[in-house]
């Protein structure tokens, strides 16, 4: 089989231009990373230029409950470790990691992703704590109680969707 030239070795052992497809591919990485975060800034910006307030997390949950309930959700959440001081020293410490993948000389994709994913699994694993905790909650409420909360989120939901475009 004939060498091509993409295929040709140098006296190291390494091919030709396999930095420089590492290279491109950390650029792609960053530039991907940039139009996400410029997207997500667009997509959440209302029409009048502020932020929308769409809420996915279970804010609304929490804001539509009475004060006793936060109070017991947080004392519940509290209880089971959920705002562990480690967990929050752990992930500041993944945010500089990131920030030494981003500005170092060479971009290690692969760490970078591994970060990520850390951080995702973090959040992911609190935000089931707390959707837990909050369904348990609503499960333990009285007919009436639960009526008056989903009012509460109607409302809550209602305050937190932008307003609607004008003509």
């Amino acid at each position: 089989m004939a060498q091509t030239k993409d295929t040709q070795q140098d006296p190291t052992g390494s091919k030709k231009g396999r930095w420089r497809k590492w290279v491109l591919v950390g650029s792609l990485g960053l530039n991907l990373m940039v139009a996400g975060l410029v997207a997500g800034v667009m997509l959440r910006a209302g029409p009048d230029g502020r932020p929308s307030r769409l809420d996915l997390t279970v804010g609304p949950l929490t804001r539509a409950m009475a004060e006793e309930d936060r109070a017991a959700l947080r004392a519940q959440l509290r209880a089971q470790g959920a705002f562990d001081h480690r967990e929050r020293v752990a992930m500041r410490a993944d945010m500089g990691v990131m920030l030494d993948l981003v500005r170092a000389e060479t971009f290690d994709a692969e760490a970078f992703r591994d970060v990520i994913l850390r951080q995702r699994t973090r959040l992911a694993n609190g935000q089931d704590r707390v959707l837990a905790v909050v369904a348990s909650q609503i499960a333990n409420m009285s007919r009436e109680d639960r009526a008056a909360f989903a009012d509460r989120l109607e409302d809550q939901l209602r305050r937190d969707s932008p307003p609607p475009p004008r003509d």
